[in-house]
């Protein structure tokens, strides 16, 4: 999966801006709409001190950075980070965003760090194992009035007709290069569950045909 997101870093962001790129659903305008509605959420969510968990391209900075004071940006991949660099950049926002090659689930963050922490489209490609130890890492790292956004892949009806909700996924890039990729989408059960494993209070912000977002902070 690594390799594949690696490869796909400079047609990422099509999935958000022409609604291509990994669609099961036909029409592109859904994705381009629910992007935009998430833009939406993280204009009013974002502050303080932030950090954006397997950050891709950088794709969400332009919604957020006007809030954060300072911003973490933290992926695997050089070439997803090539793409964010030059964002941070263009935004000129650099003095204030970090950002850093490294595994989520390995990086040495420093507790009681962030006032809030992004989760974009990270969680559905994790095992139950990862998911868990990803809860763990994200009450370490934020401060005691912390909040977090999960941004995933919703399970929709729409979906159902094409995917099975947990698969191994075919991807392509454009130039026809095939992936398998482990996928798992998220319905509102698994929100539900979230909040009774994991000892989180969780609100649901959006939840739509293809996108779903949900905030949440760890109860004391």
């Amino acid at each position: 999966m690594f390799r594949y997101y690696d490869e796909r870093a400079p047609e990422y962001e099509e999935a958000y801006v022409l609604g291509t790129g990994t669609a099961s659903i036909p029409d592109p305008e859904v994705f381009r709409r629910e992007a935009s509605l998430l833009t939406e959420v993280i204009q009013r969510w974002a502050r303080g001190r932030i950090v954006d968990l397997a950050c891709g391209t950088g794709y969400w900075l332009p919604y957020y950075a006007p809030q954060c004071s300072s911003i973490l940006l933290i992926d695997q991949s050089a070439r997803m980070l090539d793409e964010c660099r030059k964002k941070a950049t263009a935004l000129d926002v650099a003095d204030r965003a970090a950002i850093v090659q490294s595994d989520v689930f390995e990086h040495p963050f420093i507790p009681c760090t962030f006032d809030c922490a992004l989760v974009g489209f990270l969680i559905s490609h994790l095992t139950e194992a990862q998911e868990r130890l990803l809860f763990e890492r994200l009450k370490a790292m934020l401060d005691v009035e912390g909040r977090f956004l999960i941004l995933d892949s919703a399970w929709s009806l729409e979906r159902a007709r094409v995917n099975a909700k947990v698969e191994q996924q075919e991807r392509r890039l454009n130039d026809g290069t095939r992936f398998a990729i482990y996928k798992r989408y998220i319905d509102r059960q698994d929100v539900v569950d979230w909040g009774t494993k994991y000892g989180v209070a969780l609100s649901i912000e959006h939840f739509g045909t293809a996108f779903v977002a949900v905030s949440g902070r760890f109860q004391a």
